[in-house]
């Protein structure tokens, strides 16, 4: 094995202590999703298989392993505590499966993602820290959409031989669903209690947001298009009924290449006649058919048959996809049935289920806000339908740290707002009060 990613690590883990965690997660946040085709880059010209986002990755799983060992307290928070479970299922089927080695990638790409749930509360200390932190997940987004723009205007043949938009990621699908992360997040500073925004900034915010859908429009990813239509759809009927605007214009989308031709799409290639007849959607369902009636035909244990062994298992159930390598399952709740079993689907199923109690626990002090991460939790199961989201990293770092920070910041909220400031002001008399009779 290569010396580059330990040394790596290490450096990045001294850079830490130097510079501090919150700046280096932060600064994190803002550049990960620029970097894809940076660290593909990376690899290729020094030859290894691994680079510098393994060691990134291996440095987030040691600040949210650190976080939890300095604040124990944080084990017993709803979303971390089910995120543990949903960790420990999946070791549970990695161990339990004929090849625990083919594995631990994604048991270690998971321990990310908790890492950046957990992270925000450890760091998060006021409503202005989460308020801050959310900024700054959102500014992630102007390389991309610079680069994008550039491309689209420079470069020719830049949406590649499909017509999609990828930007700085390595898949269409991964920049779509970060784009519905991001549009999701400005919705939240636009019209959260706790971000208070000048008219001036929330004209720009709504500039901002429809560049950002046109550019969704572009990657051609209809799951995410039905995501996004859900979560403005909620923010129409209940926050900001001009957005209702879009409504009218969604018309117009049809005239943005491809967009037509991937709606049409679904109306024809519906008869399992072969792969080549069938459409993305028709041959995904195929597939999950052949996956559950072998699922029935080999039960498995609660634990499942592996983690992510899916991809081995394909040739033997699924005549389409015999002759092909890495075929996924697109579709997370069976990829977590099938590899991590009852025990898993379970684990992550409770995961929502504190999500949506910690979030909806928010909605009396602010609902507006509220809603729209909670409608990012609805997008997220939505996408997961139909997609290998458990793979794509950047969308699942940008989902877990907004969700992480926002959940975090509800012990600032209301009574628990007005308590820790009622403390501190009788801390503060406490204070003046001995120094006057000192003097």
């Amino acid at each position: 094995m290569s010396l580059i990613v330990p040394l790596l690590s290490l450096a990045l883990i001294a850079a830490t202590s130097i510079l501090g965690a919150r700046r280096v997660v932060l600064a994190t946040m803002l550049l990960r999703p620029s970097c894809d085709q940076i660290f593909n880059w990376l690899k290729e010209m020094t030859g290894q298989q691994t680079g510098p986002g393994a060691s990134l990755n291996i440095l987030m799983i040691a600040l949210g392993a650190a976080a939890l060992i300095i604040f124990p307290g944080l084990l017993a928070t709803p979303a971390i505590l089910a995120f543990g479970a949903f960790l420990a299922a999946a070791l549970a089927s990695l161990f339990h499966g004929p090849d625990p080695a083919g594995g631990v990638r994604l048991l270690l790409t998971l321990a990310t993602y908790m890492a950046m749930l957990t992270l925000p509360y450890s760091l998060v200390r006021s409503q202005d820290d989460a308020i801050k932190y959310l900024n700054i997940a959102a500014l992630s987004s102007l390389a991309p959409t610079v680069y994008s723009l550039i491309g689209l205007a420079f470069i020719p043949g830049f949406l590649g031989e499909e017509q999609r938009l990828q930007s700085t990621f390595t898949h269409p699908n991964i920049y779509a669903f970060y784009l519905v992360g991001v549009v999701t997040v400005l919705l939240f500073l636009q019209s959260s209690k706790a971000a208070a925004q000048s008219r001036n900034a929330r004209v720009w915010l709504t500039a901002y947001i429809c560049l950002l859908l046109v550019l969704l429009l572009l990657t051609k990813t209809r799951s995410a298009w039905v995501a996004m239509s859900l979560i403005l759809g909620a923010n129409a009927i209940a926050i900001n009924p001009r957005w209702f605007a879009l409504v009218l214009a969604l018309p117009l989308a049809l005239l943005f290449p491809g967009v037509s031709e991937r709606i049409a799409d679904l109306d024809s290639g519906n008869i399992a006649a072969g792969y080549d007849q069938l459409n993305s959607y028709a041959w995904r369902q195929l597939l999950w058919s052949d996956t559950l009636q072998w699922m029935a035909d080999n039960p498995a244990s609660i634990f499942g048959n592996g983690l992510d062994l899916f991809k081995t298992y394909v040739p033997a159930f699924f005549a389409q996809g015999a002759d092909q390598t890495g075929v996924g399952p697109h579709n997370a709740f069976l990829q977590i049935y099938f590899e991590m079993g009852i025990a898993g689907l379970a684990a992550f199923a409770a995961l929502f289920v504190a999500l949506f109690y910690e979030l909806g626990s928010r909605l009396k002090h602010d609902f507006a806000g509220s809603l729209m991460m909670i409608m990012l939790c609805v997008g997220y199961l939505t996408v997961s339908y139909s997609d290998n989201v458990l793979d794509y990293l950047q969308f699942q770092w940008f989902f877990w740290f907004c969700v992480g920070t926002v959940c975090a910041s509800r012990r600032f909220s209301g009574a628990a707002a007005r308590w820790a400031y009622g403390a501190e002001r009788r801390s503060a008399i406490a204070r003046l009060t001995r120094r006057q009779s000192v003097s």
